[in-house]
């Protein structure tokens, strides 16, 4: 085995070895919301706090831990303004660690798939930035899964980049508003009811926005015929 090989098998082993702690360990139980709120009590007394949360939040994409606790933490600790900011810094730059590790670690990967891979590629190649930008704005699917896909297929970084911003921007301001408004509003009924207006129209863009596009670009996100 030559030396980038074992530097590669290294880094899977940690980022299997973390996972598996993580998930499989009594670690697991801190990723439950019933910690949420001593992960919160603990940012709140650091000056220093938001570097803090940063980090954590950009190392926990790597091994695909839970967005929404640092989101929410964000948004409880700091309101949804700088909340948001906060928890973007550290997606970003947790999304752009993972992506290229995917790359480093699966470097000639779809080349071993033949015609299948060439085509995957051919779909990068043609619709990466919108097939990326719908999976970012559509809730649901793991942030981790589609940062190492995008390395591992090789998309380009400035599309992929770009599209993950534009992609977390809505749904880290839905969830920092949620967490700010839930926990430290103090709010009339006329308040609330405003304050649930907005939230529902940012939730409802979330879904129509995708559509909306896909509906517009599908035949660029279609993949090529075999």
């Amino acid at each position: 085995m030559n030396r980038r090989g074992a530097i590669k098998l290294a880094i899977l082993a940690i980022l299997a070895g973390g996972v598996v702690a993580l998930y499989f360990s009594p670690l697991r139980a801190y990723l439950t919301k019933a910690h949420l709120k001593d992960l919160i009590i603990w940012l709140r007394g650091l000056w220093y706090g938001p570097i803090v949360l940063i980090v954590l939040y950009a190392v926990g994409c790597v091994f695909a831990v839970p967005a929404s606790i640092f989101v929410i933490a964000a948004g409880v600790i700091w309101g949804w303004k700088l909340g948001a900011v906060y928890a973007i810094t550290g997606g970003m730059l947790g999304a752009i660690a993972s992506y290229y590790v995917g790359g480093f670690l699966g470097e000639g990967l779809l080349e071993k798939f033949g015609s299948a891979g060439h085509a995957v590629r051919r779909q990068v190649e043609n619709a990466g930035f919108t097939s990326m930008l719908i999976v970012r704005l559509i809730p649901g699917p793991p942030f981790a899964v589609w940062n190492y896909a995008a390395g591992i297929a090789r998309m380009r970084f400035r599309d992929y980049f770009w599209a993950t911003l534009l992609g977390v921007i809505p749904s880290h301001i839905v969830f920092t508003y949620c967490a700010d408004s839930l926990v430290n509003g103090t709010m009339t009924q006329g308040d609330a009811l405003r304050r649930l207006a907005i939230v529902c129209a940012l939730l409802l863009a979330l879904i129509a926005i995708p559509l909306f596009i896909k509906k517009r670009l599908g035949a660029k996100v279609l993949p090529p015929e075999m």
